[in-house]
């Protein structure tokens, strides 16, 4: 497998097993990549206007890879996982081959979870009535600035 197959395979396993996690145990209760406040804090907290914001994943790999160079026989040259392949088929083959670690890592952002687009639903909720009271209080302070003190 070609280093690029194996991370893209990875990756979409990774993202698939996640979404369906979230499909089946959602209703139950069950939060997979819940969200997080702007501390990144490992409490989460039901029903939090501050929880709305999506955790980065780092997928790090660490894999062997092989640069090999094949003459004879339709030779072939690239980066691949490593693997041990054997094979006979009847045709003379010389290969030279290099063995090398690459350490690498991928940020990730998973589908938010249901509690997310809650908790933001909340959080808009609160903004606006934050705004509304805010305006109101702002109306009242100008409105007695303006009234006249009359002394008699």
């Amino acid at each position: 497998m070609d280093l690029k197959e194996f991370i893209t395979e990875t990756m979409t396993g990774i993202i698939e097993a996640t979404n369906e996690l979230q499909e089946k145990w959602g209703e139950a209760g069950v939060i997979v990549n819940p969200p997080v406040d702007s501390k990144q804090s490992n409490l989460f907290q039901e029903g939090s206007t501050s929880h709305v914001f999506r955790q980065i994943q780092n997928v790090n790999f660490d894999v062997a890879v092989t640069a090999a160079n094949q003459t004879g026989g339709g030779g072939k040259a690239g980066l691949k996982v490593f693997s041990a392949e054997v094979g006979v088929d009847g045709t003379h083959t010389r290969q030279n081959e290099e063995v090398s670690r690459v350490q690498f890592s991928i940020p990730l952002t998973l589908r938010a979870s249901d509690v997310e687009g809650l908790n933001l639903a909340r959080r808009q909720i609160a903004d606006k009535e934050s705004d509304e009271r805010n305006a109101a209080a702002k109306r009242r302070r100008s409105d007695s600035t303006g009234a006249v003190n009359w002394k008699f």
